[in-house]
């Protein structure tokens, strides 16, 4: 070891030190030291020395920039160990071609070292710089595991897009935190911080209990509510953890109901594919904080965590931005590809439906029109056999052929609307004087089952006169379908019309209520749809045909069990 004491001796001992180097150049350099290496007298003639704090430290940089480039060819690798500020932002410039810079606040020292040498400077006690120099191995393998602590520790690594001669360019920071509360109060501290946006990754569903537990979510909405936030949110699919009591994810999913806030569903779940585990945050698009996760499985924020690396550097924080924008749009067309599936998948349940109610309507029509088919024929061979008139005969047969022309009108009427043929004869017509032809022409029509059952039809009109413009053919099948349906579920009763028009609405409301058995509360949702069974009358397509005609006319239709009385009653909407 050796002390030397003048400075021309040190400098061509530092420029030998440079140029012997074949591994590693490891430098440290004190922001506050006004002697460089002590060896400013040296370099101070040969360059401009400004008037800030310390800037000498890397003047001699101008002299000694060849020696650094030469050892660079040489394939060594150049390390500075500093403190950058706004007074030497200029100066740590010229480093970029032959080294990689740290920043390390409060440096206590300048010191220099190789693969075998080894330089300090220091003030001596009349404030002189002095060197001490020494190749001993001891000293050069703990100076090097001094410095290899202080440039794993302090990671704010600088490029050279990220120092400028531009005064205004801010300094970059980058820092790798290891203590758990020190993240915890940084990741808090950051979301507190955004005026703008927020951009959050969490991966993983535990992760994502972690954040509600600890507040992070509470922070997130208020940042959103409060303080108008642009808040977007990126979560794991947890579809199959709502069920659990314990968990509150129901309450993040409503949060997509605030404004300014966003929440997107990345898939598959990284619990079950364990490939990431980190959560990213992005605030304002100026800094970025990753968290690793070194156990997942915690609970507890605190234990879970393992380090975290937060940077303002702004070619990484961009990197960041990126990859969140990606995330996102993938995100997004997740959600797409999801609702696409749901409108496939309910297209095919409805085709399988509408396929199996195809083979039943053909089943049931086939029924129905082979059993009056056969009694015109049986009746008409009567008929022909014998040789005087038969007024039984002749009745029964006008019954089923009857019968079978109504049936025929049915399914051409269901065929014209399931393919959208349906046509409309509109003319203007007195719904009250519809009403009561319909109950006449089902009186006569039907008059054995009425007195059969001891069914009286009553009708009691609001007004004398309801003019509508309308298909009044369509709309005597619609009173005709309704009436006849509800003569089906009554004995021993009443069945009611009333015909109203509302004036606030623009529309005319006809009402049938019976005093029948009632509808069925499994029935009321499939009511109006096409097949609901066999009848003695027909195929069971009377109230499909009726919703039908009316919402063709822009009308409503609707059926209810009677509350308080036995009985079902029937509503009916038209436009006036």
């Amino acid at each position: 070891m050796q002390l030397i004491k003048d400075n021309l001796q040190a400098c061509k001992l530092l420029e030998g030190v440079i140029s012997r180097a074949q591994d590693a150049i490891l430098v440290c350099i004190d922001r506050k030291s006004s002697k460089a290496f002590g060896l400013s007298s040296c370099y101070q003639s040969k360059t401009k020395i400004g008037k800030a704090v310390g800037v000498q430290q890397i003047q001699f940089f101008d002299t000694l920039g060849t020696k650094f480039q030469d050892a660079t060819k040489r394939g060594v690798r150049i390390r500075f160990l500093t403190e950058v500020t706004k007074e030497n932002l200029d100066n740590w410039s010229k480093v970029f071609d032959f080294g990689d810079i740290r920043q390390i606040k409060n440096t206590f020292g300048n010191f220099i070292l190789t693969e075998k040498e080894f330089l300090l400077a220091f003030a001596n006690s009349s404030n002189n710089s002095e060197v001490l120099y020494s190749n001993e191995q001891e000293l050069l393998v703990e100076q090097r595991y001094v410095f290899e602590n202080l440039w794993a520790n302090n990671s704010n690594e600088y490029h050279h897009h990220s120092i400028s001669s531009n005064k205004s360019v801010q300094i970059e920071e980058i820092r790798i935190l290891y203590d758990p509360v020190e993240i915890r109060n940084k990741y808090i501290g950051l979301i507190k911080s955004a005026t703008s946006e927020i951009s959050i990754i969490i991966a993983t569903p535990n992760a994502l209990r972690r954040n509600y537990n600890g507040g992070i979510i509470d922070l997130l909405r208020d940042a959103a509510e409060i303080r108008k936030v642009k808040v977007n949110l990126v979560v794991p699919d947890i579809s199959d953890q709502i069920h659990k009591e314990s968990d509150k994810f129901t309450q993040i999913s409503s949060m997509a109901t605030i404004p300014k806030f966003q929440i997107k569903t990345i898939i598959p779940v990284t619990e079950q594919t364990n490939r990431i585990q980190t959560t990213f945050l992005l605030v304002d698009k100026e800094s970025s904080f990753v968290i690793d996760i070194n156990d997942d499985l915690q609970q507890d924020f605190l234990k879970a965590v393992g380090y975290a690396i937060y940077s303002a550097s702004e070619s990484r924080t961009e990197s960041y931005n990126f990859i969140f924008d990606t995330i996102w749009k993938q995100a997004d067309l997740q959600e797409s590809l999801i609702e696409s599936n749901k409108k496939l998948m309910n297209a095919y349940d409805g085709l399988k439906r509408h396929e199996e109610m195809e083979k039943q309507f053909i089943n049931i029509a086939a029924h129905e029109l082979r059993t009056p088919a056969q009694s015109i024929i049986g009746y008409a061979e009567m008929l022909n056999q014998s040789e005087t008139r038969n007024r039984k005969y002749e009745q029964a047969l006008l019954r089923n052929a009857d019968r079978l022309y109504r049936l025929a009108a049915d399914i051409l009427d269901v065929a014209r609307i399931e393919s959208q043929t349906l046509k409309l004869d509109k003319s203007e017509f007195d719904i009250n004087e519809k009403i009561r032809n319909v109950i006449n022409d089902v009186s006569q029509a039907s008059k054995s089952i009425l007195e059969k059952k001891k069914i009286e039809i009553i009708f009691k009109p609001k007004e004398s006169s309801i003019i509508v413009y309308a298909d009044k053919v369509r709309i005597f099948q619609v009173i005709s379908n309704l009436l006849n349906n509800a003569i089906k579920f009554v004995e021993n009763g009443t069945i009611t019309f009333t015909a109203d028009k509302n004036l606030s609405t623009k529309e005319t409301i006809v009402t049938i209520t019976d005093t029948g058995s009632g509808i069925i509360p499994e029935m009321l949702p499939i009511i109006f749809e096409r097949i609901t069974g066999k009848s003695e009358t027909g195929m069971g397509v009377g109230l499909f045909i009726a919703k039908n005609v009316v919402e063709a006319h822009g009308g409503k239709i609707q059926a209810f069990d009677n509350s308080t009385v036995k009985g079902a009653t029937f509503t009916f909407t038209l436009p006036l």
